[in-house]
């Protein structure tokens, strides 16, 4: 989930194992669940915001971790175990309250991620490996453009948050129907795939303002390559301010 764009990144914090309990579980909408971990575990937790991201580790039901779970015993274990990676986006760090909130699409097909979010339960516990760096917002761009599918949307909400205050903003999110909206803190167009919407072509029916963009687009690979053309190709955006990113791949499992 790595975003390349125009905008700079923060710098590398310390990159560790955290293994943290579920303190929440909360079904936002009928394809998205909410979980909360948190606990003194996060106490030196670093959040960026925007697009920071951590990596999920997970495991067999019968595998047995060592004591004390650190990065370097878990690498230990790849000579006979490795467990099933999925990268996920911070929705929000609450550092006063040593809280994280993952958002978890769940997908039809079985998924490492989607299938342990499903099943998960106060008390559980989530591994993950990071903090990424996180994207910063050229606070000098004339207007934003911020576009995804709902994976994308935790990095959308948070981008959002670090916006400069009144900052021209166009936001375009596609979600199977309109169930599965969501709050934003500024107006967005929403594209329902049940009825045949797509992202790029809710872009391509916009009228976009002029002058400097700073675009960061993420979702399916086949959506961000359409939506890239088109921006580049018929809109003239400037091709080093327009770096979409793929977090998953239709018609692969767990994507």
């Amino acid at each position: 989930m790595t975003v390349q764009t125009a905008g700079r990144r923060t710098r590398r914090p310390e990159t560790r194992l955290w293994r943290v309990p579920v303190r929440r579980v909360e079904q936002v909408t009928p394809r998205l669940v909410r979980v909360a971990v948190g606990g003194d575990e996060l106490a030196d937790f670093v959040g960026a915001g925007t697009d920071q991201n951590v990596m999920l580790y997970f495991y067999p039901d019968d595998v047995e971790l060592p004591e004390p779970l650190t990065l370097e015993a878990a690498r230990g274990l790849w000579s006979q175990v490795r467990p099933l990676t999925r990268t996920y986006t911070i929705r929000r760090h609450d550092a006063a309250a040593n809280e994280i909130d993952f958002d978890f699409v769940l997908h039809d097909a079985p998924g490492p991620a989607s299938d342990w979010a499903r099943a998960a339960r106060p008390g559980d516990r989530l591994i993950f490996v990071g903090p990424s760096p996180a994207y910063r917002p050229d606070q000098t761009a004339d207007w934003y453009l911020l576009a995804g599918d709902e994976t994308a949307l935790p990095a959308i909400a948070a981008i959002l948050d670090a916006l400069p205050a009144g900052a021209v903003t166009r936001v375009f999110v596609e979600v199977e129907d309109a169930l599965e909206e969501l709050p934003l803190p500024v107006p967005a167009t929403w594209v329902h795939r049940a009825s045949g919407g797509s992202l790029a072509g809710a872009v391509a029916a916009a009228d976009l303002p002029s002058g400097r963009v700073e675009a960061w687009l993420a979702g399916e690979r086949s959506s961000m390559v359409a939506l890239r053309a088109h921006l580049l190709d018929e809109r003239g955006f400037d091709r080093r301010r327009v770096r979409p990113t793929t977090y998953w791949r239709r018609g692969e499992a767990g994507g």
